[in-house]
């Protein structure tokens, strides 16, 4: 008598699939949130469901010397004000170059991931995710040639819809990728170098595009 063993390949189980992500962003150094800023951020995921997570960062906004120039562009309005305030009109291309900033500040975000693949089980598979970032960041601004110290105080806070897909490769190593539309509030305060208000910015646009790349390890 032959007996015939025939295995079926099974989807996971909920004990086999990790239920827990710590994540970095590990391109948020060239350019963060805020103008100027490289981000060090630290994140985690928890599932909750079959195809939902939860999860939420926190960053470390620091001054940015490599890629400063990126910022230059998003604060160049900043800048020129502060000048004409100051009675010291320019060109901007100057105050580039003779600029120096220091910035200093913090961001936290959360979210809502719901995994949209039906032959997976979250943390893996394409994703829908409802995003919330508030970013604050202080800059102290000096101006060599013009003889000029003041400070700009930044806040950011939106609210986004992202699009995304994560995996798990191998047992532990975790990739994620997304992109999405959101809402943008931004608000930009000069002050002199005494703390005293001297102007707010107006705001930019209120459309709020992002995409991210992010690594992690799962558990």
């Amino acid at each position: 008598m032959f007996a015939t063993h025939i295995v079926f390949a099974q989807d996971p189980t909920p004990s086999e699939t990790p239920k827990n992500v710590i994540k970095i962003a590990p391109f948020a150094f060239i350019h963060g949130q805020m103008p100027f800023t490289a981000e060090s951020r630290i994140g985690y995921e928890r599932v909750i469901g079959k195809q939902s997570s939860v999860a939420g960062s926190y960053s470390y906004l620091g001054t940015n010397y490599p890629f400063g120039f990126i910022g230059s562009a998003a604060l160049s309005a900043t800048l020129t004000s502060a000048i004409v305030l100051y009675g010291k009109p320019g060109k901007v291309a100057i105050v580039w170059t003779e600029t120096d900033i220091q910035a200093t500040g913090y961001r936290y975000q959360f979210q809502y991931k719901r995994y949209l693949s039906s032959n997976k089980m979250a943390p893996e598979g394409w994703y829908l995710s409802p995003h919330y970032s508030y970013a604050k960041t202080d800059y102290n601004v000096e101006m060599n040639d013009f003889e000029i110290k003041f400070k700009v105080k930044a806040k950011n806070e939106s609210y986004n819809l992202l699009f995304g897909y994560q995996e798990v490769l191998g047992k532990h190593f975790v990739v994620d990728i997304f992109t999405g539309l959101g809402y943008r509030n931004n608000r930009r305060d000069i002050l002199d170098d005494q703390d005293n208000f001297l102007k707010r910015m107006e705001k930019g646009s209120a459309l709020k595009f992002s995409s991210g790349f992010n690594i992690g390890w799962a558990f």
